[in-house]
């Protein structure tokens, strides 16, 4: 099956760790990123990816190659100028849905599970989402009326949040455009068009490595428990 791994970005936020090497190629105890996820992809059946690089491509193309070392084909979409975080997919068509995920998140996500929800769903987009929190820096108040009730401080708010894991039928995919596109983009037509557009549940760990304080977390999570990101090599699944 083929998936495609988001790896482009810059990683402004990780900065200065990603003024020399681009956010997928940072380790988590030792293990770049983006081969804990093309490892995770290929125990579930994903054996075909693509990986849209822009930043640093040099470096990922060094380190990953054609993919031999973790039993994948890998092959690379290059962006000479930054595209958004769907309009390099314009480059693709596919015949059954296709999975995209960020290179820089650290999660336990069943990736086959999603599509097959998608699937179920009859969805033209499938995107994952995760339940989180947003803090609100303010008293937020509760009234009635004029009447104040209380006053909330600086709250947190729940929220479900997109995860930057997709499912894209292959119409939906066939409406890229060539240029700069966003997932949002993308959605947002496909809303106001009348598509279905699904979303579906993450249970089990899900961080958006994204801020030093992210990637902190993901470095402890990740070296206390190697096993539960990484597939031993007896479970990976062999295409038949």
């Amino acid at each position: 099956m083929k998936a495609v791994i988001m790896a482009g970005g810059r990683g402004q936020r990780l900065r200065p760790l990603t003024d020399v090497i681009p956010k997928p190629l940072l380790p988590l105890d030792g293990v770049p990123m983006v081969e804990i996820l093309i490892r995770q992809l290929k125990s579930q059946g994903f054996d075909d990816l693509v990986l849209t690089v822009g930043y640093r491509a040099d470096l990922l193309r060094t380190y990953l190659g054609g993919g031999e070392a973790l039993g994948a084909r890998i092959t690379y979409i290059e962006e000479t100028e930054p595209r958004g975080t769907a309009g390099s997919l314009s480059q693709l068509s596919a015949d059954q849905p296709l999975l995209v995920v960020n290179g820089d998140i650290l999660t336990t996500a069943g990736f086959c599970d999603i599509v097959a929800k998608h699937e179920e769903y009859g969805a033209a987009l499938t995107l994952v989402s995760y339940p989180s929190e947003i803090p609100v820096d303010f008293g937020v108040l509760h009234t009635e009326g004029e009447r104040v009730l209380r006053v909330e401080e600086k709250p947190r708010l729940p929220a479900l949040v997109s995860t930057g894991i997709y499912v894209l039928s292959p119409d939906a995919l066939a409406m890229v455009p060539d240029g700069r596109y966003d997932m949002t983009d993308l959605i947002e037509r496909l809303i106001a068009e009348g598509r279905r557009v699904c979303h579906y549940p993450l249970s089990g760990v899900w961080i958006d490595v994204g801020r030093m304080e992210d990637f902190r977390r993901a470095q402890k999570l990740f070296a206390a428990d190697q096993g539960r990101f990484l597939p031993s090599p007896s479970k990976v699944k062999r295409k038949e």
